[in-house]
């Protein structure tokens, strides 16, 4: 059997391509070498790449990986790699422990600047704001005048007393009577207008509210109020201010006085 050689160097037992590589075998390179005789019994033909195969060499064929004893294709066995030496370990691990070290500088140079930070100072002190001072609480005092007027007298009533001159009385009280002495029925107004028999014992109140103002309210008088020439409801209280005017009877007439009275 002839054998021939490959452009590569390979021998080939085909004349035309090699049967180890597959390269077309042509002109010079298709030498053939002859008298070299045909496998004997102690070597064989892969049966997938024809390459011849010692036996006894092994049970892979060295070019294609053919496996002989299970028929297996392209079983090349996997090297097992050679095991790590101390030294190779040893080197792993001073490495490792380098960038640990590295990592644990990093990190105390962080910590480092984060503690050098400067964080503004907090305080409790607020700008002081100008005092102003209290204004003066203005309270008044309230007063009620006591007049005879004929003009306000009707044709049934008799003629004024002309001998009594205005008379002040202070609201000190939360509640004031206006109207008539009665010593049978225990009744003494803050404010008497005994001349006036048309007034009623109770005729009305001047009482004061918790602002400090006073209202004037009718308590079912006979002959009724007026307030600033108006007559006003029995049992209802009205505002009072200063310079109002209250008639009642024949012809009594009260001013309302606010003074001021600063504190």
């Amino acid at each position: 059997m002839s054998i021939y050689t490959c452009s590569k160097g390979h021998a080939s037992v085909e004349s035309d391509y090699c049967s180890e590589c597959g390269v077309k075998i042509a002109g010079s390179n298709a030498v053939a070498i002859a008298g070299i005789a045909s496998p004997s019994r102690s070597s064989q033909i892969c049966p997938d790449c024809t390459a011849p195969h010692e036996v006894g060499s092994g049970n892979f064929c060295e070019i294609c990986g053919y496996n002989f004893v299970t028929g297996g294709h392209g079983e090349v066995p996997i090297p097992i790699s050679a095991p790590l030496s101390s030294a190779s370990i040893s080197s792993q691990d001073t490495s490792s422990q380098d960038i640990s070290s590295q990592d644990a500088a990093n990190d105390t140079i962080k910590q480092s600047a984060i503690a050098n930070v400067v964080e503004p100072a907090v305080t409790n002190d607020l700008p002081s704001l100008p005092v102003i001072p209290a204004l003066k609480q203005e309270r008044f005092r309230w007063e009620l005048v006591v007049a005879i007027d004929p003009a306000l007298a009707s044709p049934d009533s008799p003629p004024p007393p002309h001998d009594l001159a205005p008379v002040t009385f202070r609201l000190e009280k939360p509640s004031n009577l206006i109207g008539r002495t009665s010593e049978l029925r225990a009744i003494h107004p803050e404010v008497p207008l005994d001349y006036d028999d048309a007034v009623s014992s109770r005729h009305a109140l001047v009482n004061r509210r918790d602002d400090g103002s006073y209202v004037l309210r009718d308590i079912g008088s006979s002959n009724g109020t007026l307030l600033n020439g108006i007559e006003i409801k029995s049992l209802v209280d009205i505002p009072l201010k200063n310079g109002d005017r209250i008639a009642l009877g024949h012809w009594s007439s009260i001013e309302v006085k606010a003074i001021p009275d600063s504190i």
